[in-house]
């Protein structure tokens, strides 16, 4: 029996989307490798031990909150997001238990809060806490593209933090400052989509000013992810029209703040506790030395954060990491070069919250800097491109690329280990290697 037109028609549609699905399948290969060698080796370490600021400040007041039977977060050092990510593992189980008839609600409530607080809970909360930060990785990725780097380019920026020993070792813990870095990532992935199409959504609703305000409600510095938001935002209008950029600006502000007190709602349910804790905290970061970490001056501040994100912060090995950044600080130079107004959306909030902090404070705690990671990533894919593209074309370029592959490749061999160090503990190992510190 013939062929009929239409029939030839889809069978050739059927074929063209089978190959578009091989060929898209092929393309994220690169990146789900990156998110599964990030994950696993995180899995694979979750069960580290114990860590000083997991239990105190993150755990035990969302068992309060459930033992006190009001499930409302109180106002504390830290904004309410991370305490709600706590609480939502133990709902489906309290949820069915108060379904049954004749179950005893006050019963099941002492069951939830003895539960939040045992060890098996804690492993199941940084198990979540590590898929969560592996989205920084598709944000980062992504915000490559928006920005119209080749596939290459956003596979070396989302290696930069996929691979980077320290968000690594941070993304384990039950912690804002891993979560903030999602969310640092996820608006700049928005900003790359604005920059890309200039369409107003993409600063707007479930975008730009929606991932800041998710990251002041994870940690109090992530509203300083605004900052490139409203520089975003004045770019793309005529400098004159003063009452548009006043309207947007507001608008944008609005939006935030918004979506903060939706997931802080202690901030005005409870505004003199709120206030309390926030000044004690900001004073605690000027006055006290935190059991050694602090600085004498804003100077050595700014040194230290400068020698750590230089020797430190992208890998292990000083070399591997000095390169890295000497790439980061090359791309976003080159990149302002370009497009200072892009460019400058990209290193502006860097530069506020390392002035925040540097400025205002005296306590250095690594964390705090984590958020910077993807800015300094995409930076750092663009100093590589640039740099693959000056060179001759032939064996120049070949080397270069063998070259990037080897500090992948150790990068990645280095958070296998690392993960399977923890799970498969050799105290004399780790002696040695104390005795030689």
């Amino acid at each position: 029996m013939p062929i009929t037109h239409d029939g030839a028609n889809a069978k050739r549609f059927e074929r063209l989307r089978a190959h578009r699905a091989v060929r898209a399948a092929w393309l994220a290969l690169p990146l789900v490798a990156l998110v599964s060698i990030f994950t696993v080796s995180d899995l694979r370490g979750v069960d580290f031990g114990d860590h000083w600021d997991e239990l105190p400040w993150q755990v035990r007041p969302v068992r309060d909150m459930v033992a006190s039977g009001l499930l409302l977060p109180r106002a504390t050092i830290y904004p309410s997001l991370v305490r709600w990510m706590i609480l939502v593992p133990a709902l489906p189980g309290a949820i069915r238990d108060l379904l049954k008839p004749g179950k005893d609600p006050r019963e099941v409530q002492k069951a939830l809060a003895a539960k939040i607080d045992t060890p098996a809970y804690l492993l199941t909360l940084r198990r979540i806490f590590i898929a969560v930060c592996a989205l920084t990785i598709v944000w980062v990725y992504g915000a490559a593209l928006a920005f119209r780097r080749r596939r290459w380019e956003a596979f070396i920026a989302a290696a930069g933090v996929a691979l980077s020993w320290e968000y690594a070792y941070h993304a384990r813990w039950v912690a804002s400052d891993s979560i903030l870095v999602q969310f640092s990532a996820l608006t700049l992935f928005m900003l790359a989509l604005f920059h890309r199409t200039e369409r107003p959504r993409w600063l707007y609703a479930a975008a730009a000013a929606v991932a800041a305000g998710l990251g002041t409600g994870t940690k109090y510095p992530g509203a300083i992810l605004l900052v490139p938001v409203f520089l975003a935002s004045v770019f793309a209008l005529p400098i004159k029209d003063i009452r548009a950029q006043v309207l947007r600006l507001v608008a944008l502000g609005g939006i935030a703040v918004a979506v903060y007190l939706v997931v802080s709602p202690s901030t005005v349910m409870d505004p003199f506790t709120f206030i309390e804790k926030t000044r004690w905290i900001a004073t605690y970061y000027k006055t006290e030395h935190h059991a050694g970490h602090w600085v004498p001056s804003a100077w050595q501040h700014w040194k230290v954060v400068f020698w750590y994100l230089t020797l430190a912060y992208f890998s292990p090995f000083r070399a591997v990491a000095v390169t890295w950044f000497a790439g980061a600080i090359l791309g976003a130079i080159l990149w302002l070069r370009r497009d200072w107004r892009g460019g400058l959306v990209l290193i502006s909030f860097p530069l506020a919250l390392l002035a925040f902090f540097c400025c205002t404070y005296l306590v250095v705690i690594v964390r705090n800097y984590l958020a910077l990671g993807p800015f300094l990533a995409i930076a750092a894919a663009r100093g590589s491109g640039e740099l693959f593209e000056r060179l001759p074309p032939g064996w120049a370029r070949r080397i270069f690329a063998g070259l990037l592959a080897l500090l992948l490749s150790i990068q990645a061999i280095w958070l296998v280990r690392a993960g399977e160090g923890i799970r498969h503990y050799d105290q004399k190992a780790y002696a040695r290697a104390a005795i030689a510190y």
